[in-house]
């Protein structure tokens, strides 16, 4: 496996820590009722228990949410194991959706004296990952190398380079 560009390890390493950093905000406190903190996962779990969404995109959304640390992990993982694109797509995609309902909630965090709320904490650290995550990942994409396997060479020097990383002198 040929070496990778330094400029994409780079991305790669922030895409992760994004993507690590996200994760973490998802396990720390989103919403408040009371004295009581609460996670994201916390607050899914009453928002189904009491059957307060109606609309079916939303209630797919939430629902998925539980899939959150396990893609962050994927993305992460096929970046590291080689399939750099991939990874970098996935990592993007779960970026623009995890950021945009934790950016959301952000705005919609309210006084502290209110006895419900949105807290800042959560959702702020899971938009500022997935920013993070967001930006190494378009960076991957765009300094990841193609590689294309099974594809003849077009030109001669293409077939020599070819031969030569394969060790055939011509």
């Amino acid at each position: 496996m040929p070496a990778r560009p330094a400029a994409t390890t780079v991305w790669a390493v922030l895409c992760s820590l994004g993507l690590a950093l996200a994760v973490a905000g998802t396990f720390l406190p989103w919403f408040r009722s009371g004295s009581v903190e609460r996670s994201s996962y916390q607050a899914l779990g009453l928002v189904e228990h009491l059957k307060l969404l109606d609309n079916a995109v939303i209630t797919a959304v939430l629902t998925g949410w539980i899939a959150v640390p396990l893609l962050s992990a994927t993305a992460a993982g096929l970046v590291a194991l080689g399939a750099a694109r991939t990874g970098a797509a996935l990592a993007a995609l779960v970026s623009l959706v995890v950021g945009t309902v934790a950016l959301l909630a952000t705005v919609q965090a309210g006084e502290p004296e209110r006895v419900i709320g949105v807290t800042t904490t959560g959702p702020l650290l899971t938009t500022t990952g997935m920013a993070i995550a967001l930006a190494g990942a378009l960076g991957v994409a765009f300094t990841a190398r193609r590689t294309r396997t099974g594809t003849p060479p077009r030109t001669p020097h293409q077939l020599s380079a070819q031969q030569e990383r394969e060790g055939v002198r011509p």
